[in-house]
C-alpha cells in the first residue's frame, strides 16, 4: 500500500435513498450498519457528500438519518458538482445500468453496485465491458462474500474440512433476483463454476409478480449438487447446508452463524457413517455490509482486488436467467455457457 493513502478520506456519494442505502431504523443494533450509508458514515476512512433519489420522501429520509448531506434529485448533477470518489448504486436492478455509466463518465474511482447487477443479460454484459475499458474498482454487493468468517470457512471447505463436497441444500424467499442472486453468488464462492441448472416454479412461495420464487437443482463443474428451496414471504431463512466425504458444515441464520460436525463410523452399525454428535459453532450477530465498505476502501488504496467483480454479478444473473427459462420449459436442464 502506498504510504500516501493510509490517511486519505474518500468521499462517496449515494445514488438511491431506500431500506438498503439509508433506513437505519429497521435494523438491530447488534447488525448495524446494515446500510450502504450507515457502512460509509460508520467507515473513518470515507465520508458521504451526497444522496441522490427522485423519490421526494427518501430523500427527506436521508436527510433524516443524516443531516448536513446535500442530497439531489438528480444523478448526474450530483456527480458533476461533487466528483466523488465513491459511488454507491443503492437504486432497482433497471436502473444499475445507467448509474454505472455515470459514475465511469464522471471519473469515479471506484463503484459499489447493489445486486443483482442489472434486470437484463444484454446491460450486465455491457458492464463488463464499460468496467474493463475504465480503470474503476468495482464490486457488486453480494455483501457476504466481504465478511471475515465467511471468507475463513470459504478458505477451510476448500482445503478440505469436510472432503469432497457433494451435495449443499438451500433455502431462500422473496424471489430468485432479489434474495436467490445472494444464494447462487455464494455458492459459486465456495464451489466454483455451474455446469448445468434445472428450475420449477414454485407459486405457493412466490409473492413477487416479477420475481417469482424458482425451486432449484444446481450441478457444479466439480461435480458437487446443490439444492435451492423456496420459503414464503419474509420467512427469513437464508441457510445452507454442505455434506462433503467427509462432515457437514452449515451457515445458518442468513450468514451470521456457523456449524461443522465430522464424519465418523458409525458405533451401531459396522461399515456405515454418521455425523460426529460434537458441534463446532461460531458466529454471531454482527454487522455485514461494514465490511463491503473496508473493502471498496483496501481496493482504491492497493491492498485487495475486488472479491465480488462485475463479471461475479454477470454470472449470477447469468445463472438466474437460466433457471427462469429451465422453468418455463417445465424443468428442462440449460447449460451454463
Amino acid at each position: 500500500m502506498k504510504a500516501k493513502n493510509r490517511n486519505k478520506k474518500y468521499t462517496v456519494a449515494i445514488i438511491g435513498c431506500g431500506k438498503i442505502a439509508v433506513e437505519v431504523e429497521n435494523y438491530s443494533r447488534p447488525t448495524q450498519p446494515a446500510t450502504h450509508a450507515g457502512a460509509f458514515h460508520a467507515n473513518y476512512r470515507t465520508e458521504i457528500v451526497g444522496f441522490c433519489d427522485i423519490n421526494e420522501q427518501q430523500l427527506a429520509r436521508a436527510a433524516k438519518f443524516f443531516p448536513g448531506v446535500p442530497t439531489y434529485a438528480s444523478a448526474e448533477l450530483m456527480l458533476k458538482e461533487l466528483k466523488p470518489d465513491i459511488v454507491s448504486i443503492a437504486t432497482q436492478a433497471p436502473q444499475h445500468y445507467d448509474m454505472v455509466k455515470l459514475a465511469v463518465k464522471y471519473k469515479a474511482k471506484g463503484i459499489v453496485c447493489e445486486k443483482p447487477i442489472a434486470d437484463t443479460l444484454k446491460k450486465a454484459k455491457e458492464m463488463v465491458d464499460i468496467v474493463k475499458k475504465s480503470r474503476v474498482k468495482l464490486i457488486v454487493n453480494h455483501m457476504r462474500r466481504y465478511d471475515s468468517l465467511i471468507q475463513k470457512w470459504q478458505k477451510k471447505i476448500k482445503e478440505g474440512l469436510i472432503g469432497d463436497v457433494l451435495q449443499v441444500s438451500c433455502y431462500y424467499y422473496n424471489g430468485l433476483l432479489n434474495n436467490g442472486t445472494h444464494i447462487i453468488d455464494l455458492l459459486r464462492f465456495f464451489l466454483g463454476e455451474v455446469e448445468w441448472v434445472r428450475g420449477n416454479l414454485n407459486e405457493r412461495t412466490s409473492w413477487i409478480e416479477n420475481d417469482k420464487n424458482i425451486d432449484s437443482v444446481l450441478r457444479f463443474k466439480n461435480g458437487a449438487m446443490a439444492t435451492l428451496q423456496t420459503l414464503p414471504k419474509n420467512y427469513g431463512f437464508l441457510n445452507f447446508y454442505f455434506y462433503g466425504t467427509k462432515g457437514r458444515f452449515a451457515i445458518k441464520e442468513t450468514g451470521y452463524k456457523f456449524e461443522y460436525k465430522k464424519l465418523i463410523e458409525s458405533e451401531n452399525y459396522k461399515g456405515y457413517f454418521g455425523l460426529d454428535s460434537e458441534l463446532f459453532e461460531e458466529g454471531g450477530l454482527r454487522s455485514l455490509m461494514a465490511p463491503m465498505a473496508q473493502h471498496i476502501v483496501n481496493c482504491l488504496d492497493g491492498k485487495e482486488q475486488p472479491k465480488d467483480t462485475v463479471e461475479d454479478g454477470y454470472k449470477a444473473l447469468q445463472i438466474i436467467f437460466a433457471l427462469r427459462e429451465s422453468a418455463k420449459q417445465n424443468g428442462k436442464v440449460i447449460s451454463i455457457q
